[in-house]
């Protein structure tokens, strides 16, 4: 966890706990929205924050990877962001997984699946997203959302909060209050989202559904993929052989910081494409 810490580009040190300052900010926000009549008495006393734990940040080891590296996740719990961040969490759930490439669980890619044929020069394979939490952009995750919401006619049903209301709150609760501590240090997290926000995983999922589109609709033909399905950060695709790393570099076109695909990453168990034999299956090519 230390040398994960260790990167300025991620995290830098901070000399003070900054909740007392982030607390007087929100109060502020709170106070406003109810006196403007978009919250209600007992919605304020629900996102007040009482308690004033700072989050603190723990290692998930990733047992299925070679060297079992950590997974860093943020426990929010207590913090003076968390109410709100499930109260937008609420808010925005409706207008994700609408996309065709979505995926909700194993059940539903199996019944997306159970139709599909692979032609003779097609393969079954797979990328990853790196790092998704820790490479999806804040800004440019704001900019989408707040389209999104332009575009919601239901938003109204569910909340009195304009989309500049939500948009505030969501970066309140994605950047001002990114900070964490770990032995006794405090942190401020300098890019990304922290993986443990009850809006993180919802944020990264509108950025990944504007990227994907974006990247099979600009894919050249040579290399599109047929099908694309997605859960959170990991992709099963159909692609033509030969066309996984023209895919990769393409997909690396959009956005530099998240795409790779595992047949040749060494943290990976998988065969990399041609050398899968017709009665070998593996996770990414079939």
């Amino acid at each position: 966890m230390s040398t994960l810490l260790s990167d300025s580009k991620t995290c830098e040190k901070l000399d003070r706990d900054p909740t007392p300052k982030h607390k007087r900010e929100l109060v502020s926000i709170l106070q406003r929205l109810e006196k403007e009549d978009k919250i209600k008495k007992a919605d304020k006393q629900f996102l007040y924050p009482t308690s004033e734990n700072v989050p603190r940040i723990y290692g998930s080891p990733k047992i299925h990877k070679d060297g079992t590296p950590l997974r860093s996740i943020v426990d929010f719990t207590g913090s003076i962001g968390y109410n709100v961040a499930k109260s937008l969490a609420d808010i925005l759930s409706p207008i994700v997984g609408q996309s065709e490439h979505h995926v909700l669980n194993s059940k539903s890619l199996a019944e997306d699946l159970k139709d599909v044929t692979l032609e003779g020069d097609e393969i079954l394979n797979s990328h990853d997203v790196v790092a998704l939490f820790t490479s999806t952009p804040i800004d440019l995750t704001l900019h989408i959302l707040k389209e999104r919401l332009n575009e919601d006619k239901d938003l109204k049903n569910r909340t009195l909060l304009t989309t500049d209301d939500i948009i505030e709150l969501t970066k309140f609760c994605l950047a001002t209050v990114a900070y964490f501590s770990y032995s006794g240090q405090i942190y401020r997290q300098c890019f990304g989202m922290a993986m443990g926000s009850p809006l993180s995983s919802l944020a990264c999922n509108i950025f990944m559904e504007w990227l994907e589109q974006k990247a099979i609709s600009t894919a050249p033909e040579s290399c599109r993929p047929r099908l694309w399905k997605r859960y959170v950060d990991d992709v099963l695709k159909i692609i033509r052989k030969g066309q996984v790393d023209n895919l990769t570099d393409h997909l690396n076109t959009i956005d530099p910081t998240c795409y790779e695909t595992p047949p040749y990453h060494p943290q990976y168990a998988c065969s990399p494409e041609g050398q899968t034999s017709p009665a070998t299956k593996s996770r990414d090519d079939l």
